[in-house]
């Protein structure tokens, strides 16, 4: 009867260290596989931000292009005007 006692014992501590080990296994292997996810989701907040930054400094651009390109309006306004007084005036 000691011999089944002694194996029971022996396959209980194996049992108990493979539950052990798959259990520690699991645990590093869930801690590894989450990681990337909590990059890939601080990267998709700055690319979020990188994104809304360069929107409205396009939109700061185009407000100066358009600036520039009624001031060129009004430049050719001012010459054209000239041009049609200066053979009255003379």
């Amino acid at each position: 009867m000691e011999g089944d006692v002694l194996s029971f014992a022996q396959v209980a501590v194996i049992i108990v260290g493979l539950v052990a080990s798959l259990t520690l296994i699991g645990v590093t292997a869930f801690k590894v596989l989450s990681r990337p996810r909590a990059a890939a989701a601080s990267r998709d907040q700055v690319t979020g931000e990188q994104i809304e930054r360069l929107q409205q400094s396009i939109d700061a651009v185009a407000i100066e292009v358009e600036r520039i390109a009624e001031a060129q309006r009004f430049s050719a306004r001012l010459l054209s005007e000239r041009t049609e007084r200066s053979p009255l005036s003379s």
